[in-house]
This record gives C-alpha cells, sequence and structure tokens, in this order.
C-alpha cells in the first residue's frame, strides 16, 4: 500500500513538474512566437537578410537588401550593400566569384575600377567561353562580425568561389574597442545572440517604440563623418579588449569559411596588405611607465631626431631614435621615423621591421596589424586544401615593392588599394581560381596596361575620385599624421598626372573604339561611353551604348530610365513604358526613384491614351508618396489635365477637390515654407483644371511665416 501511494506521489510530482515547465516556458516561447508572427504579418519591422529573392518577368532573382546594415549602424550613415542582382538559377557556362570584406574588398575609392572589376576582367582573358560574375558584397566600416552575417545570408549553391579580404576593421568596426556603434563585448555568443534578436519582430517594435519615445535632440541623426568618427578611442597594443578582438576575428574567420565551403562554394582567404612605407601611425601613446624625467629626456632626443632627419642626416636620426625607443619602445612614430631613415640607407630588413612595428603599436587601429595576419595565415595552414586556398596578398605585395616596404607604389593611404594594387590583388585571385580550375597556370595573363584597357582606367569619375580622396585626407586623423604634407603632395600628383592622361569626353571615346569592336567591353564601359555621348548629344550612340548593357547586364537602373526617357523624347512611348517597367524591379525601395519612374510612366501611358493605366501610376505618388510634395502636385497636375482633355468630369472633380485637400494640409503643417512654390504650383493646376477663379485665389495666397 506505501508502495503504491508513493509510486502514485512521484507521478503527480513528475505531472506537476511538466506543468510547471510549460508554463514557466512553453507558454511563454508559444506567445512569443505569436506575436512574432502577427508582428511579421502586419509589416512591422524587415529583414536583415543580405540578399532579398525577388521575381523579375516571373524568374526567381536575388538582389541586395540596402537596409541589411543598418542592424550595425544608423540608417541615416548611409552604409549599405552595393547593387547586386543575380539570377537564382546559374547558367552552366558562367562563373559566379563572391567578394567578402571591407571598404578595400569593396573597391574604395576605385569602386568602379576596384578589385571586382580587375578579377572580372581577368577571368574573362583567361576564361573567354564563360560568363564571368562578380558579387561584390563589401561594404565601408564592417568587420568580421558582419561579414559572418554577410556570408550566412548568401544563398546556397549560389556561386563557384567566394574571396575574403578582410581585417583592417576589426577594432573599429561593430562590437570593437574603437567603435562608436554597438557597444564593445568580450563574448562573441552574446554578441551573435544579440544579432540574432535583432532579427525578431519584436525586437524591432520594441526598438522602434523606443525611438519614438525619446527627446527629440536624442532623434538627430548621425552623419557620416568618414575615419574620423573613430579617432576618440585609443587602443594601445596592450589593451585587454585586443585579445577579445582576435579571438572574434579568428572564430568569425573560422565560420565564415566554413559556412561558405557547406554552401559549395571553394573559398578563396587572401592576407591583407596594408601600407607600411607611406603611412605613418595615426595615434602614438606614450608608455604608462614612463617617468617625469624620461619624458624630459625623451622630449631632448626627440627633438635632435627631428633636427637630423630634416637635415637629411640619416645616420645621426638613427641614433637619436634608437636612444628614444630604448626609453620608450611602445611610442609607434618613432619607429615609423627609424624605419624610413634605414630605408635612406638602404637598410631593408631593419627598415621593414621598424614599419611593421609602428604599424602593431598604432593607436588608431584603422589597418590589419600583424597579429591579425598571423591569424589569416595560421587558419589557412589548418584548413583542408579540399574546396579552400590561400593567396598571401601580403606576400605577393612585398615581392612587388621589394627591396622596399608596401607604400605609395600600391595603395592610396592607409589601406586602401590604388590601380596597380588592385591589379595585383585580382591577378593573385585569378591565379587561385585558375588553379582549382585546371590545376595549371596555361590562360592568358593580362598585363597591367591590358588590365587598365579592359576597365578603362582611367577615366573621368578617377578625376572625381581623387577630388573626393584629396578632401578626404585634408581631415583627422590624415593631418595628424606625421608624414600628413607628403601625403596631400603625392595624392595631388596623382590626380594632375590622371588628368592628363584622361583628356576630353571625345578623347576617351576614341580610346575605347577597339576595346569596343573587338568584343571585350563590358558594361560599365558601355555605361560610360553612353554618359559620354549623352553629354555631347549623340542620342543614337546613347541608345546603342544603352543596348549592349542591356545584353550584359540587364539590371542597371540608371540605363533603364535614361533609354526610357530618350524614346519618350522620340515619341516611342511603348518602349519607354517596357523599359520603365522594367526598371521597377532595380528600385530597392527607393521612394525618390520609385516616384519618378511612376510619374514617367503615368506621363507615357497618357502619351498613348491609356488614361486607366497613367491614372494608375499617377494615383500611386498621390496616395502613397505625399512627402513628395513635387512629385505630388505634379501628378495632381497630370490627373487634371488628362481627366479635362478626356471630358471625365467625375474624375477632374474629384482630382481637384483632392489636390486642394492635400495643399491646405500642407499649409496648416506649415510644410508651404519649406515648399514656398506651393501656391505658384496650385494657381498653375487650378488653371489646367479650368479654375480660373481659384488659380487667382491661390495666386494671391502667401505663406504665413508667424
Amino acid at each position: 500500500m506505501a508502495n503504491i501511494q508513493k509510486t502514485k506521489f512521484e507521478t503527480s510530482n513528475a505531472k506537476n513538474i511538466t506543468f510547471t515547465i510549460i508554463a514557466i516556458f512553453i507558454v511563454p516561447l508559444i506567445v512569443l512566437l505569436l506575436i512574432e508572427l502577427s508582428l511579421r504579418l502586419v509589416g512591422v519591422g524587415h529583414s536583415y537578410d543580405f540578399f532579398d529573392e525577388i521575381e523579375i518577368n516571373g524568374a526567381p532573382y536575388y538582389q541586395d537588401n540596402k537596409l541589411f546594415a543598418n542592424q550595425f549602424y544608423p540608417a541615416s550613415l548611409g552604409i549599405a550593400p552595393l547593387n547586386n542582382t543575380l539570377k537564382k538559377e546559374r547558367s552552366s557556362d558562367s562563373i559566379r566569384v563572391y567578394i567578402l570584406g571591407g571598404s578595400a574588398a569593396q573597391g574604395f575609392p576605385h569602386r568602379n575600377h576596384g578589385v571586382s572589376r580587375h578579377l572580372d576582367a581577368h577571368l574573362r582573358a583567361a576564361l573567354p567561353g564563360k560568363k564571368i560574375e562578380i558579387v561584390n558584397t563589401a561594404m565601408t566600416s564592417v568587420n568580421s562580425h558582419v561579414v559572418y552575417e554577410v556570408a550566412k545570408g548568401i544563398p546556397p549553391d549560389s556561386a563557384d568561389y567566394a574571396v575574403i579580404l578582410m581585417g583592417n576593421n576589426e577594432v573599429v568596426g561593430p562590437y570593437g574597442p574603437s567603435t562608436f556603434s554597438q557597444n564593445f563585448s568580450s563574448s562573441i555568443t552574446m554578441i551573435r545572440a544579440i544579432q540574432a534578436l535583432k532579427h525578431s519582430r519584436i525586437w524591432q517594435g520594441m526598438a522602434t517604440l523606443i525611438q519614438q519615445a525619446r527627446p527629440a535632440v536624442d532623434k538627430e541623426e548621425i552623419v557620416w563623418e568618414g575615419m574620423q568618427m573613430f579617432t576618440e578611442f585609443s587602443v594601445p597594443h596592450d589593451d585587454p579588449r585586443l585579445d577579445a578582438v582576435y579571438s572574434h576575428y579568428e572564430t568569425n574567420l573560422r565560420d565564415i569559411i566554413a559556412i561558405l565551403k557547406d554552401k559549395g562554394m571553394h573559398v578563396v582567404l587572401s592576407s591583407v596588405p596594408v601600407n607600411l612605407r607611406h603611412s605613418a601611425p595615426f595615434g602614438s601613446a606614450h608608455s604608462p611607465e614612463l617617468t617625469e624625467a624620461q619624458g624630459k629626456k625623451w622630449d631632448e632626443l626627440n627633438a635632435k631626431a627631428n633636427e637630423a632627419l630634416t637635415g637629411q642626416s640619416w645616420s645621426a636620426a638613427i641614433t637619436w631614435l634608437e636612444e628614444l625607443i630604448a626609453i620608450d619602445p611602445e611610442y609607434a612614430d618613432s619607429h615609423f621615423l627609424l624605419a624610413t631613415a634605414y630605408e635612406k640607407l638602404n637598410q631593408f630588413e631593419l627598415s621593414k621591421r621598424h614599419y611593421n612595428k609602428a604599424l602593431d603599436f598604432d593607436t588608431l587601429r584603422f589597418r590589419t596589424d600583424s597579429r591579425l595576419n598571423q591569424i589569416i595565415q595560421s587558419v589557412a595552414d589548418s584548413e583542408e586544401n579540399n574546396s579552400f586556398s590561400f593567396v598571401d596578398s601580403l606576400k605577393a605585395f612585398d615581392e612587388v615593392s621589394a627591396p622596399y616596404s608596401p607604400g605609395w607604389d600600391l595603395l592610396h593611404e592607409h589601406v586602401h588599394f590604388d590601380y596597380y594594387g588592385n591589379y595585383v590583388l585580382a591577378r593573385e585571385f585569378t591565379r587561385s581560381i585558375m588553379n582549382d580550375m585546371q590545376g595549371s597556370m596555361d590562360y592568358k595573363k593580362l598585363s597591367s596596361t591590358e588590365a587598365a584597357q579592359w576597365i578603362g582606367f582611367p577615366n573621368h569619375e578617377t578625376i572625381e575620385v581623387m577630388n573626393r580622396l584629396e578632401d578626404m585626407i585634408s581631415q583627422a586623423p590624415f593631418i595628424k599624421q606625421s608624414n600628413a604634407g607628403d601625403l596631400l603632395e603625392s595624392t595631388k600628383k596623382r590626380k594632375q598626372a590622371i588628368i592628363s592622361e584622361v583628356g576630353s569626353p571625345a578623347d576617351v571615346i576614341e580610346r575605347r573604339k577597339t576595346l569596343v569592336s573587338n568584343g571585350n567591353a563590358d558594361w560599365k564601359i558601355h555605361y560610360e561611353l553612353a554618359a559620354l555621348n549623352k553629354y555631347l548629344g549623340n542620342d543614337d550612340s546613347v541608345k546603342y551604348h544603352y543596348k549592349e548593357i542591356f545584353k550584359q547586364y540587364p539590371y542597371n537602373l540608371e540605363s533603364q530610365v535614361d533609354f526610357a526617357e530618350i524614346s519618350s523624347r522620340e515619341q516611342n512611348f511603348n518602349e519607354a513604358i517596357y523599359y520603365l517597367e522594367q526598371a521597377l524591379n532595380y528600385t530597392r525601395g527607393n521612394p525618390e526613384i520609385i516616384v519618378k519612374i511612376h510619374g514617367l510612366l503615368g506621363l507615357n501611358y497618357l502619351k498613348i491614351n491609356d488614361y486607366e493605366k497613367g491614372s494608375e501610376n499617377l494615383l500611386h505618388i498621390t496616395s502613397d508618396y505625399t512627402d513628395n510634395i513635387g512629385a505630388t502636385l505634379r501628378a495632381y497636375g497630370l490627373l487634371i489635365k488628362s481627366a479635362r482633355e478626356n471630358g471625365f468630369k467625375n474624375d477632374l472633380n474629384r482630382y481637384v477637390r483632392d489636390v486642394q485637400v492635400y495643399a491646405e494640409r500642407l499649409i496648416k503643417q506649415g510644410k508651404d515654407l519649406s515648399y514656398p512654390l506651393l501656391y505658384r504650383r496650385m494657381a498653375q493646376i487650378m488653371s489646367l483644371a479650368g479654375r480660373t477663379n481659384e488659380a487667382k485665389v491661390w495666386q494671391a495666397k502667401k505663406p504665413n511665416k508667424q
């Protein structure tokens, strides 16, 4: 009897435990899941996946998600993936390559002449029977935490190769110890948990509510100010947080490689070259153990060293600098100056040693340091050769620059590659890919001169790039480098050389003729030629080059819209409509572009007397994009004009009423002050409607400035 009671008690106890677990864990989990699903259904939040899957003309495609980086940075900074649209189903004659990394991998400052464009040219030359697709997923100011999320978002079996070139932003990127965005965390598990939560609509909804509740002063949008945004956070070489940075980098790198291999790609991992020779440290810090007496002695020796350097007394400078370093071995700029002096005396090994010490002691860590490249090498050594290759770009740069260390011969400033730097990277990546594909180096190799012709370098865009680069290095942190003056002078000389080489638009068109005639012009060459011919007023040539673009890469929004506008001017309205409707596939949710295309569609449909479709496109603007006052008023103007011309009195009266309600609402909200043309535009619209008296009333109105 006792045993029976005991059994009943144990059974009852087990049931209680089960019910408790269900009540405490299972029920809340189900509730949260239902809330999450409900929020998704009603459209709260958005996807942070790297690619959106869309449909174009009935076929599935992948397209970059412009909201992806908003999980790491404020949307106002404008950090986003490059435009990429790619077919889900790949053809058997294509080779597709992903590039992953930060701004150096993206190609900054030469985004149209960066490593991806170079790699495309090299592979087209090596594999003339293949269609080459280079998909650059790299973004500015991102580190391995971001690239890990990129790798997770890449669809399975969507490419043949994936090239990884990352390391410059490990300290200054998200979750690093020297960033303004996403607080540093020593736990990679915590970082990944936070990132997983950010993908949930519950988290996003709560974040929106919190943001709305904040005071107006806290809602001011952060504006991108470049590298100077990261200069308030020094991280010396012995900062204990660096141990976490290095650990996170290795974990992320290994996981990224595993993810990409599991998704059917051969991974090409690259070491990361940086400017050693011509990039002085951005920050130097004295050892905290330096005594007052040592500090005084250091100042005296530093003055003598600088005097010797100015007088080009290299041996004397070395003597003073060696004494400086003996007192304070951690001051980064002392090593840089010593490396420069050794170089002047052709002592290149000693020079390189101290350039590397200057890199590793730099307290503003914008460059991949020696430890990170050692991790890359270690990971590469431990990877199986199956579906994996290592490209030692660091060694390749050393060989090109020898006997000197890499500098302005391959890079613009601290980490961003110039034309030849990108050429060398692409050449090495091509060797790795071709070795994997055919096991030999027997393929057509482009010389530096040939590659420049194939990618159209330099061009007028290059001049604009150099102007922006000059502006960038004229600000912090570059102006605080000990060789800031030399950097500015070097950049100006480069720009002048490029200006002389590029010449006039007609010169560029002439230089590109051979490339076009032999079929080696890529779609970006045709885009450049379309722009130049547009500038010169050659509409026939513009249309020819746009048609070539549509054959090679029919996903370029600007080409579609511009071609449609030319067709419309030539009264080929149906042709214009076709390309405008194609262009809607590539707006990526940009409201200004969407409004422009619907406005043009409305106009062109009305031109072919399709009142229904014309009105439908214009009403899309007046209902969904009323914040764009100019476009909304133009749409109402076209609607009213068309309704009146077609004798649709009910529509005419409705549009007149709606536009007046809209205008009065703008005035009530005080938006007439920011759009002072409101009254004139309303007068014009009333005139189009045949409402002369109302037009006069609107003409007489003035903004209320009280």
